[in-house]
């Protein structure tokens, strides 16, 4: 009863009033990352806005902040930008102070997977003014059930500055290098590392020098799939296993010193780490369903085939949802994207280089202040799908 309800009214961005970006700041996951890249993109769009952590809140403090912190300021008016999802959002809205009486733009950034959204979630849109989904795809997965205003609005992710990507030199005699990532918490078998390491062994059966980093968080929460894991790695001694979380520093380096990132999801809602590397001019390997389209396409990634198939989740996280499909990647296309790039170096840097440059035109800083302004949208990246390998 005391929690905001803003209704339909249609709340301008007052330049007066603070702007706040409200997200797990110390947090290593993708919607702690999706937080501080709104407020980075704000910022660069010369606005002022105010870091205010939820990372206590919700038990969520896994790092140190690496953006000035600001408590919640206690005015009648403001923009909010909230990146809690619905489940989260009235402890949030509790949490930061802001009640009925208040005046405030109120924008939930919600994020989903599934292309079948959760029940129930309406109620908690009634609590914002409007609601800011990643993908088309996320939004097709949430929104007919919900009368809330909405708009895409895709993450901002920043190109590295110059013409050449960041690159470090191998000294060990690694011709390839490749990774890939996932968090416990986010659903082991949604992310399909086995495939991954699948695709990787059936790649490169001989002794050809390459290399594949499975990058974890939270591993040890699925025993049972981390004992699959640890075998399918135990098996070639060219898989390593990484289990903890990174501070951003080391993390990015763990993507600047490999080659390509490989993903076998089987859904994703927006697909943050694989535009990350994209951007930091890695070639990037990925099922071609569900929110990674967003930014990739045919010209600027190697997408996978896939069948669809019923969604069956042993962590847990997807319960309830067994009507739902979700995409099986296709081993052998995957193994024989990871091929190519090996034997032909110039295809790797081709790859490369296109990804790098799409990033920069599709996840710019200004869609958020096109937004907050009610200005025009940007276009929608131009999809272009059905690429086989």
């Amino acid at each position: 009863m005391i929690l905001p309800s803003p209704g339909a009214q249609r709340i301008t961005f007052r330049e007066r009033s603070p702007l706040v970006v409200a997200g797990m700041f110390r947090t290593g996951n993708g919607i702690g990352r999706a937080a501080r890249a709104c407020f980075e993109a704000l910022r660069r769009e010369g606005l002022s806005p105010l870091a205010v952590d939820l990372s206590g809140l919700f038990h969520q403090q896994e790092t140190d902040p690496i953006l000035p912190l600001s408590p919640m300021p206690r005015a009648e008016n403001g923009t909010l930008i909230l990146f809690a999802n619905a489940p989260e959002t009235e402890r949030a809205l509790m949490g930061l102070g802001l009640r009925r009486w208040h005046n405030w733009r109120i924008i939930g950034a919600w994020a989903w997977e599934l292309p079948v959204g959760p029940a129930g979630w309406a109620r908690q849109a009634r609590m914002l003014s409007e609601i800011w989904y990643p993908s088309r795809y996320v939004r097709d997965s949430l929104h007919p059930d919900i009368s809330t205003a909405h708009r895409v609005i895709p993450h901002y992710v920043p190109v590295l500055d110059g013409k050449q990507p960041r690159h470090i030199e191998k000294t060990d005699g690694v011709r390839l290098r490749a990774l890939s990532i996932a968090d416990g918490r986010s659903s082991l078998p949604r992310k399909n590392l086995l495939a991954a390491i699948t695709m990787f062994r059936r790649a490169f059966p001989g002794d050809e020098r390459a290399e594949l980093c499975v990058k974890c968080r939270n591993l040890g929460l699925y025993p049972d799939y981390q004992d699959q894991v640890m075998r399918a790695a135990a098996a070639d001694p060219r898989v390593h296993i990484i289990d903890r979380t990174m501070p951003q520093d080391e993390y990015e380096h763990l993507i600047a010193s490999s080659d390509v990132v490989i993903s076998a999801h089987r859904a994703e809602g927006f697909g943050l780490h694989l535009a990350e590397a994209m951007a930091s001019g890695k070639a990037v390997i990925a099922t071609g369903w569900s929110g990674n389209l967003e930014f990739m396409n045919a010209r600027n990634s190697l997408l996978l085939p896939y069948q669809l198939t019923p969604v069956k989740d042993s962590s847990g996280i997807y319960s309830g949802f067994d009507s739902a499909r979700w995409a099986e990647a296709e081993i052998d296309a995957g193994a024989k994207a990871l091929r190519e790039l090996y034997d032909s170096p110039s295809s790797l840097q081709s790859v490369a280089e296109a990804g790098r440059r799409s990033i920069g035109e599709a996840l710019t800083s200004r869609r958020y202040t096109d937004a907050l302004f009610n200005r025009e949208p940007l276009p929608a990246f131009d999809l272009e799908v059905g690429h086989t390998v």
